[in-house]
């Protein structure tokens, strides 16, 4: 079979005005929704695809950037910490240095005219705290039992404290000195952390 394209025209020649219109406006609205269906809505998808890898690149990115400022500040918060850890390893005395520091707690007393009645280390009472490669760690409780003004005893305290040991206190009594009412009597113990290096 022929396909004639001669018959066609002048079978289309001999219609009316409006048939004819009506046929290429058809013909028209034909070629407009091939278009839309088989051109632009595979590019719409396309371009759709993108958007959501373009919407996930830049979440990506964003991210990336996030995680760049928070290696930052945890670099900051590491240095920090080993710096920290540094100042208190410092004040973890090794273990045999144990007359030095009642000799250091001795004379911080004597500066700030605090009278020391008793002070006795309690190696009876030594406990374990951890044992690591660097050695086992230790708290040893040492006994104070002092007399002095309110006040010096806070001074006595905080020297006690910015001194090249760690320690904890656990027990802290204060009682009233009968004979004289503006000295007190103190009666604590504090657990002095040292560390065994072998």
């Amino acid at each position: 079979m022929k396909f004639d394209l001669t018959k066609i025209l002048d079978h289309f020649n001999k219609l009316n005005d409006q048939t004819r219109y009506a046929i290429l406006a058809g013909v028209v609205v034909l070629i407009i929704l091939l278009d839309v269906f088989l051109l632009v809505l595979p590019q719409i998808g396309a371009i759709a695809d993108q958007n959501d890898q373009i919407k996930k690149l830049s979440d990506d990115t964003q991210q990336v950037l996030t995680d760049r400022q928070r290696i930052n500040q945890l670099k900051k918060n590491l240095q920090d910490a080993r710096l920290q850890l540094s100042s208190l390893s410092k004040k973890v005395r090794p273990i045999q240095e144990v007359p030095a520091i009642l000799s250091t707690i001795s004379s911080i007393a004597n500066e700030y005219g605090v009278k020391i009645d008793q002070l006795v280390p309690e190696k009876n009472l030594q406990e374990t705290l951890t044992a690591a490669a660097d050695g086992k760690y230790y708290a040893l409780p040492i006994v104070i039992n002092a007399r002095c003004e309110y006040h010096m005893f806070g001074h006595f305290l905080n020297k006690l404290e910015n001194e090249d040991m760690y320690f904890i206190l656990k027990d802290f009594i204060i009682q009233n000195d009968e004979k004289a009412t503006s000295t007190h009597s103190f009666s604590l113990t504090i657990d002095i952390i040292l560390v065994d290096r072998r």
